[in-house]
C-alpha cells in the first residue's frame, strides 16, 4: 500500500461522512508519522531503555542499535567492515495476528 493509497482508504471510510477533507486526513496522516520520525530519531537506545511505541491491536515498533561487524562484499569475497547502525523492528500485535490467521488466503 502506497501513502496516496492510505489516505485515499481513510478518507472514504471515515471523510465522507463527517467534514473531514482530503487535505486534512493527508495532514493527519503526515503528523502522525513526522512525530513518529522525531520520537525514533530523538531518542536513544541504552542498556536500561529501548525507545518503542505501541500501537494496541497493531503491534510495536522498537529502535535497536546493530552493532559494527564485518562482512563480505559479494562479489569479491573481500571482507568489509560494516558501520554500527540504528534501525526499527516491528512486533505484530496478538489482535492483528489472530485477525490476519483467522481469513482464508
Amino acid at each position: 500500500m502506497t501513502k496516496q493509497e492510505l489516505i485515499e482508504r481513510v478518507y472514504r471510510k471515515h471523510g465522507k461522512t463527517s467534514e473531514l477533507t482530503k487535505k486534512a486526513v493527508t495532514d493527519i496522516i503526515d503528523g502522525v508519522f513526522e512525530e513518529l520520525s522525531d520520537y525514533f530519531v530523538k531518542e536513544k537506545v541504552t542498556k536500561k531503555t529501548t525507545p518503542r511505541f505501541t500501537y494496541p491491536g497493531f503491534g510495536t515498533f522498537s529502535k535497536k542499535r546493530r552493532a559494527a561487524r564485518t562482512g563480505r562484499h559479494p562479489q569479491t569475497g573481500a571482507p568489509i567492515e560494516i558501520a554500527a547502525s540504528d534501525t526499527v523492528t516491528f512486533s505484530i500485535g496478538s489482535d492483528l495476528k489472530a485477525t490476519m490467521n483467522s481469513r482464508e488466503s
